[in-house]
């Protein structure tokens, strides 16, 4: 039984895509494949090279794998996760050497390990966040003992990361002997799984100093759904409780804060209902405290409105507001909720919104400009149509499109004949001006999933994808002619002007971007050497 009839008996009914690749003449060709690689893969291998099958990006991936195998005679896995790309699968392949009969083979077998994959992007994301969180995070096991913890938390409590490694966070005093009973009694209700809200509350840095923080806890679950660990994160609101020192210790210094804080200040009821607004607010929004007082403050929000329900909850909440001015124009705000807390009890909030809205509309325009150069980046000056570097990449998909659906793509490279002779004659503003004409009607030509292009000069390129038969490529090319041919009338010169259109055929002229650019350049030139004002398509 030889080598083929092997990889049938052994392979065929294996879910895992297996590949039989021969070594010879110093490259790579398919020689069997089972069916679940030719079902998933819906391209036809054998009997041809893999440098050929294969686009030219997996190609470069693939083949350094391959020679190793071959160079080294010994097994060779890689993989490719294809981290945080959605569509695209996660695969894991070994490469084996085998010598028979004088030939060389690779035996390839690719996993699908999508599992892994999601672990892996789930392990990233949550490294991404313990690391980068502007809030301070611990993160403990059940037992107690520190598992993890970021910089943000030894920036705000000032222990070194030694000192908390592998340690009972009981034992770094990090609560206060007076609140260390509500501590296990929210510890004891984590470990049974019983969620906790955040609490406002007061934590010890190394240095025995009190801080005020907010603490969001969370329990962290195993794939049984056990509790595993708890993560603990801690705010700063020291400053919040500053604020409120002070608003409660002076009523003079709250009305001067309040009236006349550079930021705007709006003074709201539990019920969402203006209370009092100051002059700053007043002077942004162009209504008077008057006019406004006693209407709900939603009423003037043009954007959804995240956070009053939450300041009511005696959170402090962040967030982005457009409001209607007095005269109707849009006003961008940096607002803050903050709870108006009154001996325990939520007495209402204040909105303080800072005015950003210059700031919005220069990041507008800056992202006006942004589009603008992108669009310039890849396309054409003069006629707006995508460029070479646009053309080249959407070749690059449409032969990757075409490989699946197994239909022909064509690329026609058009050139204006006597061009020169009509820039010479009337003028470069006429020449320019027949260009832009020339692209148009190119333009009408073509169906919207087609595309027109130009490289410079006179020389145009168009694609056209989901070919049939040659007979639809004769037919487009005529019409293209006709509508060309027809004369030109710009700046009161009447003038007609004939066309030279080389064509190349996917798959029939190459699987490259390059491979299909020569080819459709070389038949132009022979249509410019024949005579010009006509089409050739280039043979295989």
């Amino acid at each position: 039984m030889n080598i083929e009839q092997q990889f049938s008996l052994f392979f065929d009914q294996m879910a895992d895509m297996v590949f039989l690749v021969e070594w010879k003449n110093d490259e790579f060709w398919y020689t069997k494949v089972n069916p679940s690689a030719q079902n998933k893969l819906g391209i036809e291998m054998v009997g041809k090279k893999l440098v050929d099958v294969l686009p030219s990006s997996i190609f470069q991936t693939l083949n350094p794998h391959y020679l190793s195998c071959v160079r080294l005679k010994e097994p060779v896995n890689y993989s490719d996760l294809n981290l945080f790309v959605a569509n695209l699968p996660a695969s894991e392949t070994s490469l084996t050497l085998i010598e028979e009969n004088s030939k060389t083979y690779v035996l390839a077998i690719t996993k699908n390990v999508n599992a892994l994959k999601e672990k892996t992007e789930d392990y990233i994301f949550l490294e991404s966040l313990v690391h980068n969180t502007v809030d301070a995070m611990l993160v403990i096991d059940t037992k107690g003992v520190i598992l993890r913890f970021n910089e943000a938390f030894i920036q705000q409590f000032g222990w070194r990361p030694p000192e908390l490694m592998g340690q009972y966070w009981e034992n770094i005093q990090i609560i206060p002997d007076s609140l260390k009973a509500q501590s296990t009694e929210t510890m004891k209700r984590l470990k049974q799984g019983t969620s906790v809200s955040s609490q406002e509350t007061i934590r010890l840095t190394k240095g025995r100093q009190p801080v005020h923080t907010s603490i969001s806890y969370s329990a962290i679950r195993n794939e049984q759904e056990e509790v595993v660990a708890i993560s603990m994160i801690y705010r700063d609101i020291e400053h919040l409780k500053v604020l409120e020192a002070r608003l409660e210790e002076s009523n003079e210094a709250y009305k001067s804060l309040f009236s006349y804080h550079k930021n705007a200040i709006c003074m709201l009821d539990t019920e969402g209902k203006i209370v009092n607004v100051n002059k700053a607010c007043e002077q942004i929004t162009g209504f008077s405290k008057v006019a406004i007082k006693g209407f709900p403050f939603i009423d003037y929000v043009k954007n959804e409105l995240p956070g009053l329900h939450l300041a009511l909850d005696e959170k402090v909440t962040n967030y982005e507001l457009n409001i209607m001015t007095a005269t109707g124009a849009d006003l961008y705000l940096n607002v803050t909720h903050v709870p108006i807390i009154v001996k325990k009890d939520i007495k209402g909030m204040y909105v303080i919104a800072q005015d950003i809205t210059q700031q919005r509309e220069v990041e507008h325009e800056r992202q006006k400009l942004q589009e603008k150069l992108t669009f310039l980046a890849y396309h054409d000056s003069l006629t707006n149509l995508p460029n070479r570097r646009l053309l080249e990449d959407k070749l690059e998909e449409a032969i990757i499109e075409a490989q699946l659906s197994g239909k022909m793509l064509a690329l026609l490279f058009l050139d204006c004949d006597h061009f020169k002779k009509v820039n010479d004659t009337f003028g470069h503003e006429v020449g320019d001006d027949l260009l832009v004409a020339y692209a148009k009607r190119l333009e009408k030509c073509i169906r919207n999933r087609d595309m027109v292009a130009r490289l410079g000069g006179d020389e145009f390129v168009i694609l056209l994808h989901d070919i049939e038969t040659m007979d639809m490529i004769d037919k487009v090319a005529n019409r293209i002619l006709a509508t060309l041919n027809a004369p030109y009338s710009i700046k009161g010169q009447q003038f007609a002007s004939t066309s030279s259109i080389g064509i190349s055929t996917y798959p029939a002229n190459g699987s490259t971007v390059k491979q299909l650019f020569r080819k459709a350049d070389q038949a132009l030139y022979s249509v410019k050497n024949s005579g010009k004002n006509g089409f050739c398509i280039s043979s295989a």
